[in-house]
């Protein structure tokens, strides 16, 4: 660099800068030129038509990029800074003398055209300043040789620079100052736009102890997304999006609100290069001057939009209670997360919220076991712990309600089927949450293997070879060691159809037990069985003719009951609405014992 200092190189410097779009280099230019107070700017975008990717569709990919405007242009003065890493000059305007090396990070070659300069620079040389032969009273930079290729889809293009240099305009426009901006394709006029053509804001003013703020605002305006803009000189220095989330505002959802804030206060706590304030996140302790700070002013904000929404007919304070309110309704077990809506966001986010909130508990409690203080450690555990507890019940509730509805609408056998276990369950080990065989018997919830048919072939190598599968057999021990085994579930589910008898299905459930308990003679299985029939009386009847047991229900059938002696198998016959009566009944007595109330 010419500046005769050691500066680092302009390819480390290029590589240290974040990541931006091309669309960013367009703003930051001119940015540069309404600072340099033009107030025409001209953008062309040159390309080419490339169909090499897809025979028969032309891409029009951009070649060069020129932005011309009538700014003051590079004076001496002005060249000097702009050769110089991080200048101090016009850092009162907001500049940070990394402008040129942004560029670099899109296209290879950068050269300007001003006044009576002509300025070359590329990532690995040093600028090249030289004198242009005929003088001109503009500045013209050629962005050349991009690093990608990309299409310019003009819409969004134009709406992306108002929504940019909204803020900018208006500032300009309070003090009578006007830019034009003109796109160019190939020389073709796309579209213009012309600073004083945005819409009216409305102002409030207000104080913060004894500072005075002005808050300029567009209030849902479609054309326009919500953002807030922090302001000092009659210049944007800071998007509320880019500030520090210990400095930001929690917009609110449900609405558009775009602002500017300006004071000041703010005019005088900016840094140096004036692209940050001097404002602490909180108040400090003993603060013998009081300044104030971004949470007491992000206090404020808060209240003066929900001033604004109310003038429009909003009233945040009711629609965040009923936001909530619905949450609750949805997921009643995230009750412990779902404590306040001060954001008025919408009931999907706040159980989108919740829900990450309960997850980092338990990863929490997880990772800190062994750190936290006994009255940490509980008081995070009983409120994940409750959560878990009601979500269980919660889901519980909801599949008893689910069967009801299957049951009611005679549904077909898989339907049922899937309730219970998937079709086709390959070797898998559950949790209390995914077990649903507490719908037959709530002893069934703890135990967590299912396995598949090659694991049953292996474990019950006759019932495999002699018998059709069973339409769910679930072993259920709290092991994976078939010498281990001590119970097992089989069930059939017949098909909805009264005409089919128990009698069937009492064979072939006793067939089962047979051949698993000839598996393993020296280490007799306790085998839960169950079959599900469409119940009439002459069902009924019949298993009355074979002394089965009977436990009432509050639907029509009761659920019979025999034990098999010979075969070590207690056989259950359920119509189909009792089954999802008596869980209803288990899950109800369940919940009492739960909160503590006398049976």
């Amino acid at each position: 660099m010419s500046s005769g200092k050691v500066e680092a190189s302009i390819a480390n410097i290029v590589n240290d800068l974040p990541t931006v779009s091309w669309q960013q280099i367009i703003y930051e230019a001119i940015t540069n030129a309404i600072q340099a107070k033009a107030t025409n700017i001209k953008i062309n975008f040159w390309h080419k038509d490339d169909n090499t990717l897809d025979i028969g569709k032309k891409f029009k990919y951009i070649t060069t990029i020129t932005i011309e405007d009538n700014g003051e242009g590079f004076t001496e003065k002005n060249t000097n800074s702009f050769k110089e890493y991080r200048t101090s000059l016009k850092r009162n305007l907001g500049c940070k003398g990394i402008g040129r090396f942004l560029f670099l990070k899109e296209f290879d070659e950068i050269k300007i055209e001003s006044l009576d300069k002509k300025i070359k620079f590329v990532i690995d040389r040093d600028i090249k300043v030289d004198k242009l032969l005929n003088k001109i009273d503009k500045t013209i930079i050629y962005f050349t040789k991009p690093k990608r290729k990309f299409e310019i889809d003009y819409s969004l293009f134009k709406k992306g620079i108002k929504e940019h240099f909204l803020a900018y305009f208006k500032l300009l426009n309070d003090k009578n100052q006007n830019v034009n901006i003109e796109i160019y394709e190939n020389m073709d006029i796309k579209f213009k736009i012309d600073s004083q053509d945005i819409p009216p804001f409305k102002t409030k003013e207000f104080k913060i102890d004894t500072h005075k703020f002005k808050m300029s605002y567009l209030f849902n305006n479609e054309e326009f997304k919500t953002e807030g803009f922090y302001c000092a000189g009659h210049r944007v220095v800071k998007k509320n999006s880019d500030l520090e989330d210990n400095r930001k505002l929690r917009l609110f959802k449900g609405f558009n609100i775009l602002y500017l804030l300006e004071s000041n206060y703010l005019d005088n706590n900016i840094n140096d290069t004036r692209d940050h304030f001097i404002i602490n996140p909180k108040r400090v302790e003993r603060d013998l001057f009081h300044n104030l700070s971004w949470d007491i002013i992000q206090q404020e904000v808060r209240e003066q939009i929900k001033i604004i929404a109310k003038e429009n007919g909003l009233d945040i304070e009711k629609l965040s209670m009923e936001n909530l309110k619905e949450a609750i309704e949805q997921k009643p077990y995230l009750g412990l997360y779902l404590k306040q809506n001060e954001n008025f966001l919408d009931s999907e986010t706040l159980i989108s919220q919740a829900e990450q909130a309960l997850k980092k508990d338990k990863e929490f409690l997880r990772k800190h076991i062994h750190k936290l203080n006994k009255e940490e450690f509980y008081d995070k555990l009983s409120c994940v712990t409750q959560t878990e507890l009601a979500e269980y019940m919660y889901d519980r509730q909801k599949l008893i309600d689910k069967l009801k509805q299957l049951t009611d609408n005679s549904s077909i056998e898989a339907e049922i089927h899937n309730l219970f276990m998937k079709q086709k369950t390959e070797d898998t080990t559950e949790d209390y949450k995914t077990n649903a065989l507490w719908l037959f018997d709530d002893r069934f919830m703890s135990y967590n293997k299912i396995f598949s048919d090659k694991r049953i072939k292996d474990i019950f190598p006759k019932l495999s070879a002699n018998l059709d599968r069973p339409d769910l057999l679930s072993i259920i021990s709290n092991t994976e060691n078939k010498e281990e085994i001590t119970d097992i579930v089989v069930i059939e589910l017949k098909r909805a159809d009264s005409n089919i008898t128990p009698a069937g299905a009492e064979e072939q459930l006793l067939k089962y037990a047979r051949y698993i308990n000839d598996a393993y003679p020296n280490n007799p299985i306790r085998i839960w069985s169950y079959a599900f029939l469409k119940f009439n009386k002459e069902t009924s009847s019949s298993l009355e003719d074979k002394d089965y047991n009977q436990i009432p229900t509050h639907s029509e059938y009761p659920i019979y009951y025999k034990y098999h002696e010979k075969r070590n198998t207690i056989i259950n016959f359920l119509d189909y609405k009792a089954i999802a009566f008596d869980a209803d009944t288990r899950h109800k007595t369940f919940m009492k014992i739960l909160n503590g109330k006398t049976l």
